[in-house]
């Protein structure tokens, strides 16, 4: 049970991450810098590592990733992808179709060779292979929707290809993790037939849980919302009861071994051609003005600063470069071939640069079973940060290319 005193310092530790990286992120977008490297430099900042750890409140560090501040890190991306699935109609999925598809899977296959064979050519275990592979193979859809929504791209053709290329990305990626969990906690090797069951039924899944998102939440939605007294307080019914709707399916897809954000983007896509769109969409959008600066500085916080020194530099760079081009190949070939512009591919492949949360527990699995080192996870999770910097400005930039634009 949560007590009082737990919740307490965790919230004054939020407002501590939370109040400068409002600022530090509008500061960032003042100087045209991307907002979200803003919110993921004051996570470092104020991290459990850095000042968070200094400061004290009530005997213990002002900032603490324990499980109450993990799960409204949860929460937060919940909500994030609800936002992003309301600017998706399951139309925008239809008429992106095969070359979301085919970009989702080469950009999850191209990464986890380029990772593993790499590695092994580094003289590293073959074990250790795999989770390096495995780490840079899914791309962190809420970071790719939020650089999008930030400079107004996420209706574009690119925007709508590459976030649903990223949708397929993370369940590829979840799917790929099932294999990983059972190599190394298991200590067996998944035959092919195994990963290939895993992925298609994880795949399926997640359709079912969209048709149900896009047929039926629309009318649950609405027939609660008309249940209630006309009230003023229950003016916004439709909005609660649609962010309920988002945690329902979060839950839903968790339970079958999905990413609960898959489930949240699911409800949202659910919702976004309906009659009720509009008025949640507003209705989110405010919430997020508090929850994308706390899922990102969370991000952030996870940077263990007194690593720095222990770093192989030299590995972190290949690895920087694999998990870079790996994407840009991967994902930017393909699009480029598919949509015929060398333009659309290169935005493409760079919004698919950027790791998080799968990447986070791949790498989290490794150290914990004893399959990499507290020195090789370092780099790693550096690697992660590096790609969150690195994706928006590429983003940004490719999308400000004055010639791209008069396309």
């Amino acid at each position: 049970m949560v007590t009082e005193f737990d919740v307490v310092p965790t919230i004054i530790g939020i407002l501590f991450l939370v109040l400068p990286a409002l600022l530090l992120g509008r500061l960032c977008s003042h100087y045209k810098i991307p907002e979200i490297i803003g919110f993921v430099f004051a996570g470092i900042i104020l991290g459990p590592t850095a000042l968070g750890g200094v400061v004290p409140i009530f005997g213990r560090p002002i900032v603490e990733l324990n499980e109450v501040m993990m799960a409204l890190w949860q929460i937060s991306g919940i909500i994030i992808l609800f936002s992003a699935g309301l600017h998706f109609t399951f139309h925008d999925l239809i008429k992106a179709g095969y070359k979301s598809a085919l970009i989702g899977v080469f950009g999850v296959l191209i990464p986890l060779l380029l990772g593993y064979l790499i590695t092994i050519w580094l003289n590293f275990d073959w074990t250790v292979a795999v989770i390096i592979g495995t780490t840079l193979s899914a791309t962190s859809i809420a970071i790719s929707v939020v650089i999008l929504e930030e400079i107004g791209k996420e209706k574009s053709k690119e925007g709508n290809i590459l976030v649903n290329a990223a949708v397929l990305d993370d369940v590829l990626g979840l799917a790929i993790l099932s294999a990983i969990i059972s190599l190394v906690a298991l200590n067996t090797s998944p035959s092919i037939e195994s990963i290939a069951i895993t992925t298609v039924t994880e795949i399926g899944f997640w359709f079912l849980i969209l048709l149900g998102s896009v047929y039926l939440l629309p009318k649950i939605v609405h027939a609660v919302a008309q249940m209630s007294p006309r009230t003023l307080e229950a003016r916004a019914t439709k909005q609660g009861v649609a962010l309920g709707s988002a945690f329902g399916l979060a839950a839903i897809a968790a339970s079958v071994g999905l990413n609960p954000i898959v489930g949240a983007f699911a409800a949202g896509m659910g919702l976004a051609g309906s009659k009720l769109a509009r008025q949640v969409r507003e209705f989110v959008d405010r919430l997020k003005i508090i929850v994308a600066p706390l899922f990102f500085a969370v991000i952030g916080a996870h940077v263990d600063l007194s690593q720095i020194s222990s770093i192989n530099w030299i590995l972190f760079l290949i690895l920087l470069g694999i998990a870079v081009f790996s994407k840009i190949i991967g994902c930017g070939i393909p699009a480029a071939i598919l949509l015929k512009s060398k333009k659309s591919g290169l935005r493409i492949g760079y919004g698919m640069i950027p790791r998080g949360e799968v990447a986070f527990i791949v790498a989290g699995i490794g150290l914990a079973f004893g399959v990499i080192s507290d020195v090789l996870y370092s780099t790693i999770v550096f690697v992660i940060m590096a790609t969150i910097f690195i994706a928006p400005i590429l983003v940004r930039n490719s999308f400000q290319d004055k010639k791209a634009l008069t396309k």
